[in-house]
């Protein structure tokens, strides 16, 4: 049989489910889910524990819904699958937002080390088994199954036989968790999906997904549920027409959670379902939809004239004109492209998954160079005059002539991407990266100025996504860690820091540069006053959304500020903290503003459409 399994120890890309059980009225399997593996540490020898307590069990495989690691950096991958290797059981395993959101590798050492890029198919007894990713990729939002992803689900249930029942996984639930829920939920409904398994949430719970039972998995630590068992994992047993989940205290016997019959039953019926979310309404700000891809996007836009340029989930970079709505070009590339593309002089710029930075001719495509690094490249850059500022993957940033392509320094740190936007002014080029540390250098030389973390070892508060502002030769940057800090540009003298309310990430400044907005994680923005050498907020605008997370960052434009959320909603403030409108433009995270040389703003989500503000040509 072991030639037959697509097991973590061989795991070979195939074009069909593979079948690893004779049929049988019975499967037994084991579930994990977020084990969150520190190597070395506690996670890592109670995952060897579980996997030798499975191996001696009786179970028919093993299902692993994703939060493998941390931060999903690839010593942390690395040492998972080193582990999982061990199972004397097939293993199959799909990532969760832990592996997909701060991947140092842009997901591609996941796909290495498991042998897939999130999508996995196999059959088991009489089931068909579909597992899937929901991300979100390389920055914080809500999950959202990609469109060629919801292709490959749909392609392996058609293969589905008629006496086949299936079974769906997935790191996220299905609730409004995921922003495409009710296009995901239709799908699995129209080909008679049996049930789903799902973690994120670290608890035990049988959930109602649109009239599909959903198994919530155990997190393999788990101290905050009373009564619960601080360590353990999850069993799952599928018989005739029904589906139980045990929790499975590591040491201990097997406890019964809950059973339930598959597919839509009256016990399921009572449990509560999340309200269908909020259909897009933006009629009132004059916005015009004027791209929808047929992938997802996770950049902004470069624009020059009628041509807007952007990538896509499947690495391909567009020239799009918006007034003869044509493609002008595309440039495929071996992955995703993650990185914002940058347009001056007639040479756009974006860098790929694949590990290469390009310089391309704006009207055509062609390439006029080529930058090869040896990780790939995510980050967004800065074009200052006739120079590119620009990270080349983890551990580096770079000063990059935007004609020739010609490399004038290189700053190497280590490691760590530096993802969000650099800072250039007064001589000075400022970034942040996941490795904790902000880095200023001198922009002629790329010497290192001076470099300030918060404090914090924890990589997750890094200010890795952040857009430094500079203003008056002061530095003001907003990080997970919810804090506001100014500095000093010219030494990194801390000014003031201040945890007041809950910021993150997204930043703006206004447009006489006397204040520096910021986002709350309440859906506000916050505006503080540049110039004293203390805290002091001048207005908080409440957008009226709540809990938001999504690091796209402000932008200012005829003294509007603009800001951007989770679910695809966008609102207008005045810059005296009026609110204008608070607008649902579409179902997903916002990426990114531009506001062109005709005063245009652009705004692109990661469903894959794109809306323009400000331009009768577009509506």
């Amino acid at each position: 049989m072991g030639a037959a399994l697509l097991s973590v120890a061989g795991m070979q890309a195939r074009r069909a489910p593979q079948r690893i059980l004779p049929e049988a009225a019975e499967l037994r399997f084991a579930f994990l889910t977020d084990v969150h593996v520190t190597p070395g540490g506690e996670s890592d020898s109670l995952l060897r524990a579980a996997v030798r307590e499975i191996n001696a069990s009786a179970c028919d495989f093993v299902v692993v819904t994703g939060d493998l690691c941390n931060m999903g950096s690839d010593a942390e991958l690395k040492c998972v699958r080193g582990i999982l290797k061990r199972l004397r059981k097939p293993c199959y395993v799909v990532p969760g937002n832990h592996e997909t959101t701060w991947s140092e590798s842009a997901c591609t050492t996941f796909g290495r080390c498991f042998g897939n890029d999130g999508r996995i198919a196999f059959r088991a007894g009489r089931y068909l088994f579909v597992g899937f990713a929901a991300g979100p990729y390389m920055k914080m939002a809500d999950g959202s199954v990609r469109r060629e992803d919801l292709q490959w689900i749909e392609e392996q249930m058609r293969t589905a036989r008629p006496d086949e029942r299936i079974a769906a996984f997935c790191h996220y639930p299905l609730t409004n968790d995921v922003t495409n829920r009710a296009e995901v939920t239709s799908l699995l409904r129209r080909y008679g999906v049996r049930f789903d398994l799902c973690g994120h949430y670290h608890t035990l719970k049988l959930c109602n997904f649109d009239s599909i039972p959903g198994l919530m998995g155990r997190a393999l630590i788990d101290g905050k549920r009373k009564g619960a068992a601080r360590v353990g994992y999850s069993l799952v047993r599928v018989w005739d027409d029904s589906v139980a989940l045990y929790e499975k205290p590591l040491g201990e016997a097997a406890r019964l959670a809950f059973a339930i019959r598959q597919g839509y039953s009256p016990e399921l019926g009572e449990l509560p379902c999340d309200p269908q979310p909020a259909e897009p309404s933006y009629a009132v700000t004059g916005a015009k939809r004027v791209v929808e891809d047929e992938a997802s996007i996770y950049t902004g836009v470069a624009v020059a004239g009628d041509t807007v340029y952007y990538g896509t989930s499947l690495g391909v970079l567009k020239a799009y004109d918006v007034k003869n709505r044509r493609e002008v070009w595309r440039r495929q590339f071996d992955n995703a492209v993650y990185s914002t593309p940058l347009y001056g002089d007639g040479v756009v710029v974006a860098g790929d998954a694949a590990g290469a930075l390009w310089g391309l001719d704006a009207a055509t495509g062609r390439r006029l160079w080529r930058i090869r690094c040896k990780t790939p490249v995510i980050g967004d850059g800065v074009i200052d005059g006739s120079w590119l500022y620009m990270g080349l993957g983890s551990g580096c940033m770079a000063k990059i002539d935007l004609r020739s392509g010609r490399v004038a320094w290189r700053f190497r740190f280590g490691e760590g991407q530096p993802q969000g936007r650099p800072a250039v002014a007064d001589g000075r080029v400022v970034f942040g990266a996941w490795d904790t540390n902000l880095y200023c250098l001198d922009a002629a030389t790329g010497r290192l100025c001076w470099k300030w973390n918060n404090g914090n070892a924890q990589k997750l508060f890094s200010p890795g996504h952040i857009v430094p502002r500079i203003v008056g030769g002061r530095l003001f940057i907003v990080a997970p860690d919810r804090y506001m800090t100014a500095l000093d540009l010219r030494t990194g003298r801390e000014i003031w820091r201040v945890k007041q309310r809950k910021v993150r990430e997204t930043t703006g400044v206004s447009s006489d540069r006397s204040q520096i907005y910021a986002k709350t994680m309440d859906g506000e923005l916050l505006a503080v006053t540049c110039a004293p050498d203390r805290y002091v907020e001048t207005w908080v605008a409440d957008a009226g959304w709540g809990y938001d997370h999504n690091p796209c960052p402000v932008e200012v434009r005829e003294g509007v500020a603009y800001m951007a959320n989770r679910t695809g909603c966008v609102a207008a403030v005045r810059e005296n903290g009026e609110l204008l409108w608070a607008e649902k433009f579409a179902s997903s995270a916002a990426n990114d503003f531009f506001v062109d040389s005709r005063n245009r703003l652009w705004i692109t989500f990661i469903e894959g459409v794109i809306f323009c503000l400000g331009d009768p040509v577009t509506r």
